[in-house]
């Protein structure tokens, strides 16, 4: 399931986010995944396109990024628990 994060402190030029979720909160705290801000920090500065947002998906422990480049969307997913990229892709 994935759960869209909101709340957060961003960066005013990125949209905003949230922690829809205290059971995301409760991960992190708990060490079982990392905090979304150092994973944002290091996707954003490494992908181009306008950042759109960004979910958790509780099953897979993943952070999805979306970006909109040339007109289509992109996902990017990370591990949230080690901040590894695992795949790049356009979204249909």
């Amino acid at each position: 399931m994935l759960l869209p994060l909101v709340g957060l402190a961003i960066v005013a030029a990125t949209p905003s986010l949230g922690l829809g979720s205290n059971g995301v909160q409760d991960l992190v705290e708990a060490g079982e995944i990392m905090p979304l801000e150092p994973i944002r920090n290091r996707v954003l500065s490494q992908t181009r396109g306008e950042f759109v947002g960004v979910e958790f998906d509780s099953a897979s422990k993943r952070y999805r990024f979306r970006f909109l480049v040339e007109g289509a969307l992109v996902n990017v997913d990370v591990d949230a628990r080690t901040g590894r990229r695992i795949t790049t892709r356009q979204s249909y």
